[in-house]
């Protein structure tokens, strides 16, 4: 389904991604901009400045992220720049000129402690450099202003704009399954892979709305990586090059939720239904994105 806005003159900010890409597919009407690093460098504080200016939005969705997890451990001036400090800008930027910012976060705020998906309520216990820094950058967002948003969602999955980001797990591992290299995944790690069309309806709807502050937006299965994996290699008829591991034989710089599945307490206040799960994204994902193959 796509959304119409009417009224909302969006700003994308890291809008090359799959995120942001999946935000700019659901508009019709031509009132929202999705920027690059190179139109508009967060980490620069006059550029964020000067491009708010420019554009005069009234709605900024912030979907940039220094999101390489492992490098995080040892690039940390990096990952606080761009996941900290930068939002921390933006959102003050946003909220001198009356702009609402709804600001992208991650499900690794959470530590993996319990084996239930975790709602907005519950406790943030970031494990590693990336999720600490996220978790900063949403506490910066929120005390700019109360008409800001911070939405956690979790493996977004979609389509980005060609030489824009890492390609998604999905994308990874069904290269893997066409070239036939055989592939180990690891099955103790539980996340809520999110379609990224649906994470952008469901934004549009929350950038509409008068609601405020912490959301959670994910796909509605908590499944583990080697299920996601297992979808996809059965999808491409080679299932018999797919094999589980474990985190700690996979090896990692660094350290990584056992479970970090969302669930929301708020989609009521929006009016709209939970995110699908795995299965009816991944079926539309591929049908989309990998046509060649279904036929």
């Amino acid at each position: 389904m796509t959304t119409v806005i009417t009224g909302c003159r969006g700003l994308i900010f890291g809008g090359m991604g799959q995120a942001g890409q999946g935000l700019v597919r659901q508009v019709e009407d031509g009132t929202v901009l999705a920027l690059s690093r190179e139109d508009a460098d967060l980490t620069d504080t006059d550029a964020v400045k000067a491009t708010l200016d420019k554009y005069d939005p009234t709605v900024v969705v912030n979907a940039a992220v220094f999101h390489p997890v492992d490098l995080c451990e040892t690039d940390f001036r990096q990952s606080f720049a761009v996941n900290s400090l930068a939002p921390g800008v933006l959102a003050a930027a946003c909220e001198r000129r009356d702009i609402r910012l709804i600001h992208l976060s991650t499900d690794y705020v959470f530590g993996g402690e319990q084996q239930t998906p975790y709602s907005e309520s519950d406790c943030p216990h970031p494990l590693s450099v990336y999720a600490r820094s996220k978790l900063a950058g949403e506490y910066v967002v929120l005390a700019a202003s109360p008409r800001h948003c911070v939405v956690r969602t979790s493996s977004v999955y979609g389509r980005a704009m060609p030489g824009h980001g890492i390609p998604p797990f999905i994308d990874r591992m069904l290269q893997r399954a066409i070239s036939g290299e055989a592939t180990r995944v690891v099955d103790d790690q539980v996340v809520s892979p999110t379609y990224a069309e649906d994470l952008g309806h469901a934004l549009w709807t929350l950038a509409e709305s008068d609601r405020a502050g912490l959301f959670h937006m994910a796909g509605g299965d908590a499944v583990s990586w080697y299920e996601v994996a297992e979808r996809v290699f059965s999808f491409a008829g080679r299932l018999d090059l797919l094999s589980r591991t474990t985190t700690e034989e996979f090896g990692s710089a660094a350290a990584r939720p056992a479970y970090s599945a969302l669930r929301s307490e708020r989609w009521n206040e929006l009016g709209i239904d939970p995110l699908p799960g795995i299965d009816d994204g991944l079926e539309r994902h591929m049908a989309i994105a990998h046509s060649e193959l279904s036929n």
